[in-house]
């Protein structure tokens, strides 16, 4: 078995079936490859959706337990799977037909450890083509996950873009901790700190699909503060990571250090701009920002640079970074929205 696919799923009968569609449409020999579908407890037709499909296609697998969230579901995904390769698709989501083979053999022939490519944000529904022909993938050199970071200042954290080798993981001891997010960065930044054969083929391979409720959706109060809890799990395990790599003599340290800063000032700075509009109480304001100062991501200070070097920006880093200015702002903000 070459390919494991790996699908955790909650409650997504809207969507499982395009992405079971698009996984089962590959230039991969059908024996060759596995789709590891978990239901999480869904309380839709999620489940029957997918046992439909694991009657008619002998590569489709379905798993369920009890709603355990996506930590203890991806945790038990990595346990069933047979494949060399391990790949993590999101059941909302989707991938261009035909696109998985060529990144497979080329993983396979180089031993790699991790094989990235491109994904794709968009709200089509069917963008099934790839924008890149077989004969035009020009792949990067073979380098080290270390080297590959050092040079990759905005590498992507979620676990969708990249194969990983079964035998590297398992070897590395990685898998998915507990925490207030899906715990992508952790498992992604440890891997690539890990990893001694890392390849990437800029063909956007992977659609992230937006549907017009996830707009809706991002109108609602209660689900902007979710977002905030989401992201200040994710900034705080972020920053424990970088804190205790500071104190490491990992190979290129100093690059890695600064690279991971800047992607974390620029995930703290969009966090509190997302606070602002959750409309939060100046108490629970405040701790939270207390606790982005506990693990050193507040103050933001390598968030301004030629990604973010706008008049905007600077204005707003400094308001963001004023504690008196930002909290003043914060309860004119209230006091005026009541």
């Amino acid at each position: 078995m070459k390919l494991s696919i790996l699908i955790p799923v909650y409650n997504a009968e809207l969507y499982i079936g395009r992405c079971l569609d698009s996984l089962l449409n590959q230039n991969i020999s059908k024996q060759d490859y596995e789709i590891i579908v978990f239901n999480d407890g869904s309380t839709d037709e999620s489940s029957k959706i997918i046992s439909n499909y694991a009657k008619k296609h002998q590569t489709v697998f379905l798993y369920s337990h009890e709603n355990q969230g996506v930590i203890a579901t991806r945790n038990k995904l990595l346990k069933l799977a047979k494949g060399d390769y391990l790949y993590f698709v999101d059941a909302d989501d989707y991938v261009t037909h035909n696109s998985l083979g060529f990144q497979l053999d080329y993983a396979i022939v180089n031993n790699l450890d991790l094989m990235g490519f491109n994904a794709l944000v968009t709200s089509d529904e069917a963008l099934y083509d790839l924008d890149t022909s077989p004969g035009e993938i020009k792949c990067s050199a073979i380098v080290s996950g270390g080297q590959f970071l050092k040079e990759n200042k905005d590498i992507r954290y979620e676990i969708w873009w990249y194969f990983i080798r079964k035998d590297f993981l398992e070897a590395a001891e990685i898998n998915f901790k507990q925490g207030g997010y899906d715990g992508d960065v952790d498992f992604t930044l440890a891997l690539f700190l890990k990893a001694k054969h890392v390849a990437f083929c800029p063909v956007t391979i992977y659609r992230y699909f937006q549907s017009s409720e996830s707009t809706m959706r991002g109108n609602n109060l209660a689900y902007k503060k979710r977002i905030v809890t989401y992201f200040l799990a994710l900034i705080i395990d972020f920053s424990n990571l970088i804190n205790d790599l500071e104190k490491s003599s990992i190979q290129y340290k100093e690059a890695i250090c600064s690279n991971f800063r800047f992607r974390r000032d620029a995930f703290t700075f969009f966090t509190i701009i997302k606070m602002i509009k959750a409309q939060y109480g100046i108490e629970t304001f405040k701790e939270k920002i207390l606790a982005l100062e506990s693990v050193k991501a507040y103050p933001i200070n390598e968030f301004i640079g030629k990604e973010y070097s706008s008049l905007k920006y600077r204005i707003l880093t400094k308001i963001v970074n004023n504690k008196f200015i930002l909290f003043t702002t914060i309860k004119l903000i209230n006091f005026f929205v009541r």
